[in-house]
């Protein structure tokens, strides 16, 4: 206790010490900045005044001064006070103090650049009186010289001392600046000498006894026995195919897309961390040995088989016993600190594999570029239409999937994870092999930022829906849209879209069908604003839209069970995963743990729908100008006279002109289409409702001009509108 005190009463006497040292520093380096200011404006106002361009009560006398004495050399004067103050002003003050033999070296070469000034332009008294040639500094230079050696002393010898003594003065100030030098470099390098800091001291107090921890210059390399050692080559990657790909001529060249650039695994890094997963499970008792890995962008997967662990029994019976998975499983904390990695997937077992897959970080990762992976032969072997490039897997192979047979797809994952870029790439992807006619994008970005870059694309209808109201009225459309679609194809006799656009193909009045794709960027807006009608729409959507070539694909950054409910989640068989917050999350959206191990900035595991377990991979990167080239490209090849106007508006104008109707206001517009009666008591017998409130129907109806006036003799009221298009849109919303 008695420490303790000496100790907190020290302490106040110790911060008022520096906070003195603090403030006498700041002070001086202040002091020093004033100062260097100072110099300049010297240097400045004697060089106006050796130019004759001002005059002063002070400088007249200073200027006069220096000519008479230096001459010409009095430029010298000038050069040297703005150094000083430029050194001042900079900050670059030496601790270890001035160099001394530097400094008179750099004296006596001035003195001799005088004296050569004298001998060369003028020798005589009259001359250095006048303030020329070297002044009386440097005409006295040369007189010494011819007194001290004689009159045998020429002219041309005069000038070879002078020269010869400038030249050795300068040899001297920069051999004093190279020790310098040198001895502060030894200084610092050696450790047994002090060598004051650069730096301004800075008083730091630190408790009796603690010692400080230093450093180490490089980190030691873990020592790994030999019996766990390993020799595994990196095989090399088959080269891309030589053969260009056929692309149809109105389709955009992938030269549009950028080039991957791919990096050689680090053998000595593999074969260490296989070494190290080795050593690590046989220290806890676990045998199991590396027969394998796999080298993907992100990640590293090392094939681990377990081994047998000797067991104690009869000796008729058998003392082997293999080792569970799910011991492996559960070391995966201890084998990441092991490793030294941030994050540690293991995947036990892999699905159709003997092995048990630890899925380690590379030191370095690559970008997964879209190009190569549409030109790849998983992509190919697809020949669909809506084909996406999802990324490559944890080997690099790439990894294609077709959207008409998910034929939905939910995203999710945090901020910053990959949501985004991945709906960019797949739009592109889809754009790339697809032109407005076949193909047609509505696009909703709640958060109004990420998607809006895609304006001005012609597959694009309308533009990007970024306000909540219309994101509503858009997804009302689609729905109205579909059910229109069905119309079309019972019609036709149709049971796809496909089939009828076929049958279309060879009727010149039929009408072509374009698939639609609805790309909404965040569904949590949506599900917080309007959550009973965005459920209803999209989970309608889901089941019944995929015969009528409409598809969704939806992203969320909060998958929790009141975003992505029962009903969404089963209309979704299709999912993606990014690095999300805890392992609930990820068995919200993948019914599996395994998505709270993800590295994040593209890292993903993708679910298909046939498949067994997800597979993680490395989504594709878009960049701004790839995206910026392809939309440059659709609007120079498909130009059009007007900007199409967003089909939904004609509903929005259509809502907003019944919304301060009477709510019975469709159903009768619906009975007038149907029946052809107008009557006020047709109204009443038909929504059985009461005589005033019919006749109050049939004065609103006259209002918005969908009847006319009142006839007479008893006749009913003239319809004036065509009441077709405003019941199919009303059925379709049904």
């Amino acid at each position: 206790m008695r420490k303790q005190r000496s100790l907190a009463a020290a302490r106040p006497r110790f911060g008022f010490l520096a906070r003195l040292q603090s403030f006498r520093l700041n002070l001086g380096s202040y002091i020093a900045e004033a100062i260097g200011i100072l110099l300049l404006a010297a240097a400045l106002l004697t060089l106006l005044g050796l130019l004759g361009l001002t005059e002063g009560t002070i400088l007249t006398p200073w200027i006069g001064l220096l000519r008479r004495w230096l001459g010409w050399g009095a430029v010298l004067v000038v050069l040297t006070l703005a150094s000083a103050g430029w050194r001042l002003l900079i900050g670059r003050r030496t601790a270890y103090g001035f160099a001394w033999g530097r400094v008179v070296a750099e004296e006596m070469a001035a003195f001799s650049a005088l004296g050569l000034l004298s001998l060369f332009l003028g020798q005589s008294l009259e001359t250095a009186e006048a303030g020329d040639a070297g002044g009386l500094v440097g005409w006295g230079l040369v007189e010494s010289l011819r007194l001290l050696f004689g009159s045998f002393l020429p002219d041309w010898l005069a000038v070879f001392i002078v020269g010869f003594l400038l030249v050795a003065v300068f040899l001297l100030a920069g051999l004093s600046s190279l020790r310098q030098t040198a001895w502060l470099r030894s200084s610092l390098a050696s450790p047994g000498k002090t060598v004051v800091p650069v730096t301004p001291p800075v008083l730091s107090i630190s408790p009796v006894g603690e010692k400080a921890e230093e450093p180490s210059s490089r980190q030691r390399s873990t020592r790994i026995p030999a019996e766990f050692r390993k020799d595994f080559r990196v095989e090399k990657k088959a080269a891309r195919p030589s053969k260009p790909i056929r692309r149809s001529a109105d389709l955009p060249p992938l030269d549009l897309l950028a080039e991957e650039q791919s990096s050689r695994p680090d053998e000595r890094h593999i074969n260490q961390m296989a070494g190290l997963l080795e050593k690590t499970l046989a220290e806890f008792g676990i045998p199991a040995r590396v027969v394998g890995f796999q080298v993907g962008p992100t990640v590293t997967q090392f094939h681990l088989e377990p081994g047998y662990i000797e067991k104690a029994g009869d000796e008729d019976s058998e003392n082997r016993q293999k080792v569970r998975v799910a011991q492996i499983s559960a070391l995966q904390r201890d084998l990441a600190l092991a490793l030294s990695a941030q994050r540690l997937r293991i995947q036990a077992p892999v699905p159709g594999r003997s092995y048990v897959g630890v899925e380690v970080p590379n030191s370095r990762t690559s970008l997964v570029r879209l190009c190569p992976i549409l030109e790849s032969q998983p992509f190919q072997k697809l020949g669909s239409p809506l084909g996406m490039a999802l990324g490559r897997d944890v080997s690099g192979a790439p990894i294609a999937a077709d959207l008409s047979k998910m034929p939905h797809l939910l995203v999710a994952g945090t901020t910053g994870s990959g949501k985004s870029v991945l709906i960019s790439a797949i739009a592109i992807c889809l754009v790339m092999n697809n032109s407005p006619e076949d193909l047609r994008l509505v696009m909703i970005d709640p958060k109004m930022v990420e998607l809006v870059r895609f304006n001005g694309l012609p597959h694009l209808l309308g533009k990007v829906e970024t306000e909540l109201e219309r994101i509503n009225a858009v997804l009302r459309w689609v729905v109205a849209e579909m059910q229109r679609r069905y119309k079309l194809l019972e019609a036709a006799r149709a049971r796809d879209i496909e089939s009828y656009n076929q049958k279309a193909a060879r009727k010149a009045d039929d009408e072509h069908l374009p698939r639609i794709v609805v790309l909404i960027d965040e569904l949590a807006d949506l599900m917080m604003s309007t959550a009973e009608h965005t459920e209803a729409t999209l989970v309608r959507l889901a089941q019944m839209a995929r015969a009528t070539g409409i598809h969704l694909v939806v992203a969320t950054q909060r998958p929790s069970t009141d975003v992505v409910t029962g009903l969404i989640k089963a209309n979704f068989p299709a999912r993606i995963s990014f690095a999300v917050a805890s392992s609930i999350d990820s068995r919200v959206i993948l019914d599996t743990t395994g998505a709270e191990s993800l590295l994040g900035r593209g890292d993903m595991l993708y679910l298909a729908p046939e498949a067994a377990a997800p597979l993680r991979s490395q989504g594709v990167m878009i960049t701004d100008q790839e995206i910026e080239a392809v939309i440059d490209y659709w609007q120079q090849a498909w130009e059009l006279e007007e900007p199409e106007a967003a089909p939904w508006d004609g509903l929005m104008q259509k809502e907003a002109w019944i919304s301060d109707k009477d709510e019975l206001i469709e159903r009768a517009i619906e009975e007038i289409r149907r029946t052809g009666k107008s009557s006020a008591s047709h109204l009443q017998r038909a929504l059985r409702i009461g005589y005033p409130r019919a006749a109050r129907l049939v004065d609103e109806l006259e209002e918005m001009g969908v009847l006319g006036p009142v006839q007479s003799g008893g006749r009913e009221r003239e319809v004036l509108m065509n009441l077709d298009d405003f019941s199919e849109s009303e059925e379709g919303e049904e």
